[in-house]
């Protein structure tokens, strides 16, 4: 199988306009914006999917209205099919088949509202984008663009269903979306956002066992332009010549925000039935004064789950809370020029299992008959000592093996969990000897409420 690109590369925009081309007036022509007029190389980035192209279309739009506001659309296509006859084509191996196709699309959707609609919008003219000043308060625009390729091929294995299952059988698929975004917030502030989207899904069968994945990869940058200000003016019109916005607040550009999402979705079949899949959810923003978030939720095989999200701010110090399936908190505290400190929670609500996690960290065993939920914190040293103890030695180095055995250790459940800790207690050489507890940070005594956890990101 292969990986999504991480910087896909947009699908060129069909040359003929994305809108119904209609015998039109002198009235409405478009305008050409100043900006567009020269010098060549400027023609050439009209030539692709630029803000400037995209939002500029010649002919004139559908209009509609929906609620209070005036709505233009615009759409186009192109695309073409090819696949083997029916039955597939014989060849020494077998019946083989094969196919693909790919296509095009563009759209542009203006929304302006209805009280503020000029005469030329209401006949159908696309306002101007390099005069957002013209623009009334409440404007919104969209163009997108999306392109889609696919391959599938296949080699029967004999007569029938169970020969088609038997056989090989290779599939493709991938769409790759541009989208461009401008709105008139206020009457000072054009705010800008620009999309692109990728998805790709394939498939390998050899002999009835089958891999799939399904990888979405989502980049998106958004910009507040201040268009009464000559910074933020020269600004915006340089995105509408490049489609870049820019990277950091500044004079008249502000509340620049990045986002970046992947998710990836694994699954294993054999003979056409599901046997095992894993997900992945990572989710990365950042603003103009470089503070940065990392959220990341991951699902393996088993069914654990365990989610990060990660702070950093521009001075460098930085949080990370791991949530471990639903037993374990894991906290780091980084500042620069020192080392991290982590510290972990191990939480028990289940009655069964507050009482055997208590005795697990108390010689006494009249303390394991308390079944009220149980908080138990450790610092690093400690989460080390008690992995060490019921796992055994050889734990790696660093927080990612610490986390991966928190993770295996938890797995089976909460009663399982403090189980395990409870045997780590026990000599098993000589079971009537006194038992040595666990060592936390803070006596494990009864907590009137546990502390709940945030809502884990849905990876369904």
């Amino acid at each position: 199988m292969t990986s999504i690109s991480n910087r896909p590369a947009p699908p060129p925009l069909p040359r003929t306009s994305a809108a119904p081309v209609e015998n039109r007036s002198p009235a409405a022509q478009p305008r050409t914006p100043a900006a567009e007029q020269t010098p060549r190389n400027t023609e050439r980035e009209r030539d692709t999917f630029s803000p400037a192209a995209a939002l500029r279309p010649s002919g004139r739009a559908r209009v509609t209205t929906e609620g209070d506001n005036f709505v233009l659309e615009a759409r186009g296509q192109v695309g073409n099919r090819a696949s083997t006859r029916p039955g597939g084509a014989p060849t020494r191996l077998g019946q083989a088949t094969a196919g693909g196709s790919f296509g095009a699309t563009g759209s542009l959707r203006v929304e302006v509202p209805r009280q503020a609609a000029t005469e030329a919008i209401r006949n159908g003219e696309f306002p101007n984008p390099a005069a957002p000043e013209t623009w009334p308060v409440g404007t919104r625009a969209r163009a997108e663009v999306q392109g889609q390729a696919g391959f599938n091929a296949g080699l029967r294995g004999g007569p029938g269903r169970l020969g088609e299952t038997l056989g090989l059988s290779s599939s493709y698929d991938r769409t790759q979306t541009q989208r461009y975004e401008l709105q008139r917030t206020s009457e000072d502030t054009l705010r800008a956002s620009v999309t692109s989207q990728g998805r790709q899904r394939d498939a390998t069968s050899v002999r009835g066992l089958e891999g799939r994945q399904d990888q979405r990869l989502e980049h998106t940058r958004t910009a507040d332009f201040n268009i009464t200000q000559p910074e933020g003016r020269a600004a915006y019109q340089d995105f509408l010549r490049t489609g870049q916005l820019p990277a950091e607040n500044g004079p008249g550009v502000s509340n620049v925000r990045t986002t970046d999402g992947l998710d990836q979705d694994r699954e294993a079949r054999v003979a056409g039935r599901q046997v095992a899949t894993t997900e992945r959810r990572t989710n990365l923003t950042g603003d103009g004064d470089g503070n940065q978030t990392v959220r990341q939720t991951d699902r393996n095989v088993a069914g654990g789950i365990q989610s990060t999200e990660m702070a950093v701010g521009a001075d460098g110090n930085g949080r990370a809370d791991t949530r471990i399936n639903d037993s374990v908190r894991a906290t780091t505290t980084t500042t620069p020029g020192q080392p991290p400190q982590i510290n972990y929670e191990l939480n028990f609500t289940d009655p069964a299992a507050a009482r055997m996690a208590r005795g697990a960290f108390s010689s006494n065993d009249a303390d394991a008959e308390n079944g009220a939920p149980l908080t138990v914190r450790l610092n690093e040293q400690q989460a080390r000592s008690l992995l060490e103890r019921t796992m055994g030695p050889g734990l790696g180095s660093g927080q990612r093996s610490m986390d991966a055995a928190f993770r295996s250790l938890s797995q089976g459940g909460q009663q399982a969990f403090a189980q395990s800790l409870f045997n780590a207690t026990v000599d098993q050489q000589n079971p009537n000897a006194p038992r040595r507890a666990l060592e936390a940070t803070q006596a494990p005594a009864a907590t009137p409420a546990l502390p709940q956890f945030d809502e884990v990101p849905s990876i369904s």
